[in-house]
């Protein structure tokens, strides 16, 4: 895969930049025993990367037969990740965003809403690499439907099939294909099953792309 014939690059961030999953697993585990004294197994906390927190609750009510108020549990989710989160970036990431930083057009498309990214951002000193940010705060559907691409692709102005997207969970690359854009699953030591059809690399191995490049 040559990353030159590609217009833009567009990033995922939990997960695929920022190392943030677990905190944010740990926040959601942390409001679901707040509001059921249900503890959440280590393997749940892995499940819990490829959700949204508002689907898990209703998966948990289910399974256990719990009382969760799904949209409770996500607003006290995302109090508790601001009160446990640091922003540390995958090896390697950073060495990726400045390699191409003013020789391709990069933006950031989230799941998470505004007022995390931003932050989030800040703290690991990497806002300045984005030409464009869309979070759940700018659209009405979250990955894996593929609003959040559509927009993105939008705002810097290339055809889908011309944009590459990095991701590291299958909801992301679902919203990817079903957008038109081509897509990288990004390898973080993540317990996911990726298609077969999908390829998958390393920071490490991105830089080394990108060198070939």
């Amino acid at each position: 895969m040559k990353l030159w014939d590609y217009d833009a690059f567009i990033l995922d961030l939990d997960g695929t930049l920022i190392d943030s999953g677990k905190y944010h697993a740990q926040a959601f585990a942390d409001a679901v025993l707040l509001n059921s004294g249900y503890s959440l197994k280590p393997d749940e906390h892995h499940e819990f990367f490829g959700k949204h927190s508002s689907w898990f609750a209703e998966d948990l009510n289910e399974r256990y037969g719990l009382k969760l108020d799904p949209a409770k549990v996500l607003k006290e989710k995302r109090e508790r990740v601001q009160e446990i989160f640091v922003a540390e970036l995958f090896a390697g990431a950073r060495e990726f965003l400045e390699l191409w930083y003013g020789r391709k057009p990069m933006a950031l498309a989230t799941n998470s809403p505004l007022d995390f990214v931003e932050p989030a951002l800040k703290e690991a000193d990497v806002f300045k690499f984005f030409d464009c940010i869309t979070t759940a705060s700018d659209v009405k559907n979250r990955k894996p439907d593929p609003e959040i691409v559509e927009v993105t692709v939008q705002k810097l102005g290339v055809d889908p099939v011309k944009a590459l997207v990095f991701e590291d969970q299958l909801i992301g690359i679902e919203a990817a294909r079903n957008a038109g854009a081509k897509v990288i699953a990004v390898d973080n030591n993540q317990p996911v099953n990726y298609p077969v059809d999908v390829a998958v690399h390393t920071w490490a191995d991105l830089l080394k792309l990108s060198e070939m490049d």
